[in-house]
């Protein structure tokens, strides 16, 4: 979705010269140290965290971020309606769907480039906290290769608020006192290799769900987890749909399937998932 805003004022960079291709066509970007001179816009870049997806749990830096009305909001496809309702300006929405997630990644570089290009300010809308399987790192260092150094304001990550807002604490003293983050998907559609079972560990997987069978039979056959580990999938976590599915290892993938749980959703694993 597009709305058009004003032309967000200028901020200062190195001057490099930045080549971007997307569909097919070639474009060339001037950024100047300049500020005087009116045929070199320049912009500036805030990655921004936006949290699991309540806007209450934004920061203040990110709120007020998104709220320049003068700003070019380019959001990965997760983040939720809510928070996007929040945008006072325009607001581009990748779609980084599987399958199309690097056609979706090289159109975000196209359209921060070209909003910097004109003068803008940026702001990389990204779900969770950017750092935290967000690809936040990959990014600045894409962007700094092209002369950009974007401002960074973390978020609140998902690995830990989504298991709250469902009723789970990650940690808790005569259960878990150690908490394991995983990813379902690697670089390429790897899977991560998994930790082996230890009695008092807590397991988040986040980007996992489309996986969860073969995770589940994963964890049980190489991992050696016990088969009635309790597991728990947080979906929609902050949002006026979210809901969380019960079960253990042997049945969370039949009952996921049989509830149709889609992204985002966080999955648990461990014996903190049944106490409280």
């Amino acid at each position: 979705m597009f709305t058009i805003s004003p032309r967000a004022s200028s901020s200062l960079y190195t001057e490099t010269s930045v080549t971007f291709v997307a569909s097919g066509m070639s474009s060339t970007a001037l950024f100047s140290s300049n500020p005087s001179s009116p045929s070199s816009p320049t912009g500036r870049l805030t990655m921004v965290g936006a949290g699991p997806g309540d806007p209450n749990l934004l920061t203040v830096a990110a709120l007020h971020s998104i709220s320049d009305p003068e700003a070019l909001v380019i959001s990965d496809r997760l983040v939720s309606q809510e928070i996007l309702d929040l945008v006072k300006g325009e607001v581009r929405v990748a779609n980084k769907s599987p399958g199309c997630a690097d056609k979706a990644q090289n159109e975000i570089y196209t359209w921060c480039l070209g909003g910097l290009a004109e003068g803008k300010h940026v702001v990389r809308l990204k779900i969770g906290d950017p750092f935290v399987f967000g690809r936040g790192g990959e990014e600045v260092l894409k962007f700094r290769g092209m002369g950009v150094e974007p401002k960074v304001i973390p978020g609140v990550s998902a690995v830990f608020a989504a298991p709250l807002l469902g009723g789970i604490p990650v940690t808790h003293r005569g259960v878990a006192n150690q908490v394991v983050m995983c990813t379902g998907y690697g670089r390429e559609g790897t899977s991560p290799d998994l930790i082996k079972y230890h009695p008092d560990q807590t397991v988040v997987f986040v980007m996992a769900v489309g996986r969860l069978r073969e995770l589940s039979r994963k964890l049980i056959s190489m991992a050696g987890y016990p088969p009635d580990t309790p597991v728990a999938i947080v979906e929609q976590a902050g949002n006026p749909g979210q809901r969380t599915i019960r079960g253990n290892l042997v049945d969370i993938a039949d009952k996921a399937e049989r509830e149709n749980v889609k992204p985002p959703s966080t999955i648990v694993v461990g014996d903190v998932v049944a106490v409280l």
